[in-house]
C-alpha cells in the first residue's frame, strides 16, 4: 500500500485499517496454516467421472501405518479415517464423536461399531486404499452427475485424530446409479 502523497487523514485511516487487520489475524494463532504432505491421493483423479465401486488409493510419508492399540499413541503412527460427503471429526476427537449423543448408539455397547459408521459413510482402515461399494445420493441435487467428496484424516493408535491435517478428493458419480 502506498501512503506517500496521501493527505494526512487518509494516511491515518489506512494505517489504522492495517493495524485492525493485523490484530484480527493475530487471533488465529491456534490454527496451523501450512501445507503438509503426509498423505497424497493416487486415485481417483480429482473430479473423475466414475461408477461404483470407487477405489481410493493414497501414499503416505513420515507416517507409519499401525493398527489400533498396537503401540503407544504418537503423531507419526496410526491409521486412517475416511469421511464421505461429511465433515471429519475435530482434532483430538475419536470416531465416537460421529455418534455424538445419538440415543441408539449411547444405549448400545460397542457403539459406534463399523456398521454404525458405514451407515453414516465413515470408514477406518490400516490400508493405503479403500473401496467404496456404496455412496448415498446427495439430497436436493437432481443433477445427472453428482460431485462427492472424501476426506481422510490420520488417527493415532488410540483412535484420536492427529492434528488438523485433512486430505480431500472429489469425484463424480451418476445419480441414477446411487441409492
Amino acid at each position: 500500500m502506498r501512503l506517500v502523497g496521501l493527505p494526512a487523514g487518509r494516511r491515518l485511516s489506512a494505517v489504522l485499517s492495517l493495524v485492525v487487520v493485523a490484530g484480527l489475524l493475530s487471533g488465529c494463532t491456534n490454527l496451523q496454516f501450512r501445507i503438509d504432505h503426509y498423505l497424497k491421493f493416487v486415485a481417483p483423479a480429482s473430479r473423475a467421472k466414475l461408477s461404483l465401486p470407487v477405489t481410493l488409493r493414497w501414499q503416505v510419508k513420515d507416517f507409519r501405518v499401525a493398527a489400533p492399540g498396537s503401540e503407544p499413541p504418537s503423531a507419526h503412527a496410526g491409521y486412517f479415517a475416511i469421511f464421505v460427503d461429511r465433515p471429519p471429526i475435530r482434532p483430538g476427537q475419536t470416531l465416537a464423536a460421529v455418534a455424538g449423543n445419538d440415543p441408539s448408539c449411547v444405549a448400545s455397547a460397542g457403539c459406534p461399531n463399523a456398521q454404525y459408521l458405514a451407515d453414516r459413510q465413515v470408514y477406518r482402515t490400516t490400508q493405503l486404499s479403500y473401496t467404496l461399494r456404496q455412496v448415498f445420493a446427495l439430497s436436493g441435487n437432481s443433477d445427472n452427475w453428482q460431485l462427492h467428496d472424501v476426506t481422510i484424516v490420520l488417527l493415532d493408535t488410540s483412535g484420536h485424530r492427529i492434528g488438523e491435517h485433512a486430505y480431500y478428493r472429489d469425484f463424480q458419480l451418476k445419480r441414477s446409479t446411487l441409492p
